[in-house]
């Protein structure tokens, strides 16, 4: 009874009876009525001869020398779930199931499909992790595992698929480190892993895969530096790692990138000056920098090909901005930049003077100084003197700075807080230089208190234990007694010294300064 059943249904497929088990015809049929079962198979959009005619004449099936070579079913509504049994199908080359509302996750079973070259599950509803099965399809030159609700990390195996040149994984729930095993696809073009989870740091490996072209990880949650590695993908011509939380500075190498066209950096946290090798990006037609606490723009009006230039709420200043003002066809975008100098609180005696300065860099500059926001008439110098200090003066002060050629951005200076003391206070000038360590407040600001004898140029200086200068901030005062407060919201924990030079080194003092958050 069985045997004619077997019969029956070789006749009805069309499958010669003396060579199905030599030629695994059965096997693929079978296989494929289960995954037409376990996918609604009565309800896809096109579903002609499938259970019915011979096997190379049902819908989406190629058959070649009697094996199922290639399955595509794209945009077809399987609704269910891909049978383990799709693993029989040992001779496919080409399986695509894309676009389609698919659920659960991927048979790992799909890892014995040894001769696969093109496996696209893309835009589907799968969940679950990768997996590392999938590391076993070595003749794989395209997967496609985007926009679906894939979870977990990316398995190392992944690395076994050397001759890989398009990989997409965007628009998932990925989570966890990028494996190091990555360095091992050399041959890959395209790598997509947009809009995941992904954490830690950019490998190094990634200087492995110098055939890369377009390379998108944005809208993850990647820290740590770029790799100076970066600069041996000297075939890359799209990057972009926007929204991220990536730090340090930009790598020089990044020099070595020719052929870049499109380049999108923001929203993380990169510091630093930008390398004067960006000049070398000849093709570059479209920067993005905005949102990084980025400082010293070179001057890439050379770049010839930009068009499309964006570094807004960085911390540029007219001096970045003017030599990049007026390069023909490019759009440029510069406007908010971040507050300049410090936020100081300042207490001076009735009667004695006060002088108050803001440094910012750029040629065309002008200055407009106000206190508790209303317009100080004739104060429009980069810095305001007041001669004789009344109880009037007590207030905050900041300085509106714009330019006649940067004409799109104003600058704001951080607000110096003035006290003027008239309580039963002598009058009385300090005697000698000094300089206090008043502590760390609980907003993270570091409190000082100098005096100044006399009229004086003050610069005081935040060093870390390397010696290395952390903030920095000078300008002309009268005599009086002064308190300030440094922002230390950005300062790692850590050792500092804090140094007070007043009239070139006619005095200069050093204070020990811990952090602790």
């Amino acid at each position: 009874m069985y045997k004619k059943i077997i019969v029956s249904l070789f006749f009805l497929l069309g499958i010669n009876v003396n060579s199905v088990f030599a030629q695994g015809r059965l096997q693929d049929s079978l296989a494929l009525v289960e995954l037409y079962d376990s996918t609604d198979g009565d309800n896809w959009n096109i579903n002609y001869n499938w259970k019915s005619g011979p096997l190379d004449t049902w819908y989406g099936v190629t058959v070649t020398n009697d094996r199922v070579t290639q399955l595509v079913l794209n945009n077809n509504y399987l609704v269910g779930t891909i049978p383990s049994s799709i693993g029989n199908i040992d001779s496919l080359t080409y399986l695509d199931l894309s676009d389609n509302p698919l659920t659960d996750s991927i048979p790992p079973e799909i890892g014995g499909l040894l001769n696969l070259t093109y496996l696209d599950l893309s835009d589907n509803q799968l969940s679950g992790s990768i997996p590392p099965q999938i590391g076993g399809l070595t003749n794989l030159q395209e997967l496609r595992l985007s926009d679906n609700q894939l979870s977990g990390s990316i398995p190392p195996e992944i690395g076994n698929l050397a001759n890989l040149t398009y990989w997409t994984l965007n628009n998932n729930q990925l989570t966890g480190e990028i494996p190091p095993e990555i360095g091992n696809l050399s041959n890959l073009t395209n790598w997509y892993l947009n809009n995941n989870q992904l954490t830690g740091e950019i490998p190094p490996e990634i200087g492995n895969l110098s055939n890369l072209t377009d390379w998108s990880f944005f809208d993850n949650q990647l820290t740590g530096e770029i790799p100076p590695e970066i600069g041996n993908l000297s075939n890359l011509t799209r990057w972009t790692l926007y929204n991220n939380q990536l730090t340090g500075e930009i790598p020089p190498e990044i020099g070595n990138l020719s052929n870049l066209t499109y380049w999108e950096l923001y929203s993380n946290q990169l510091t630093g000056e930008i390398p004067p090798e960006i000049g070398n990006l000849s093709n570059l037609t479209y920067l993005n920098l905005y949102n990084n606490n980025l400082i010293d723009l070179p001057d890439l009006s050379a770049l010839s090909s930009l068009r499309y230039l964006r570094i807004q709420t960085n911390q540029f200043t007219f001096e970045d901005i003017e030599p990049n003002i007026g390069v023909p066809s490019m759009d440029f975008t510069y406007s908010p930049q971040d507050s300049v100098g410090e936020v100081q609180d300042t207490t001076v005696n009735i009667g004695s003077s006060l002088t108050i300065s803001v440094t910012v860099g750029g040629e065309h500059n002008e200055y407009q100084w106000k206190k508790d926001g209303s317009i100080i008439p004739g104060a429009t110098n980069s810095a305001y003197i007041m001669d004789s200090v009344s109880s009037g003066d007590t207030g905050s002060y900041i300085c509106e700075i714009t330019n006649t050629v940067a004409t799109e951005l104003t600058l704001y200076s951080r607000p110096i807080n003035v006290s003027v003391d008239g309580s039963g206070v002598s009058s009385e000038l300090p005697k000698v230089y000094s300089i206090n360590v008043k502590g760390i407040t609980g907003d993270k600001n570091l409190k000082l208190r100098y005096t100044l004898p006399e009229k004086a140029q003050v610069r005081l200086s935040l060093y870390d234990v390397s010696g290395k200068v952390v903030k920095e901030f000078s300008g002309g005062q009268q005599a009086g007694v002064y308190s300030i407060k440094i922002d230390m919201n950005d300062t790692p924990t850590g050792v500092y010294f804090v140094r007070m030079d007043a009239n070139g080194k006619a005095f200069s003092e050093t204070r020990k300064v811990i952090l602790i958050k």
